[in-house]
């Protein structure tokens, strides 16, 4: 029995400098994200800034 070892680890499959579509899909769609919230911190229940019209915490929180 292999203790530690037991759940995979998401990192293993995409490293940090990953160029894959999904991993670009998803940089560009923090940078999108970060440009919104102009790098402050989004309550809970304020409106997602992503345009959504749902709340921060069933969006992207």
């Amino acid at each position: 029995m292999v203790i530690g070892k037991e759940r995979g680890n998401w990192y293993d499959d995409h490293p940090a400098a990953c160029t894959c579509a999904a991993c670009e899909k998803s940089r560009a769609e923090q940078r999108k994200f970060d440009e919104l919230t102009q790098g402050r911190k989004v309550g809970r229940n304020e409106l997602c800034p992503c345009g959504s019209g749902k709340k921060f915490k069933r969006c992207h929180g």
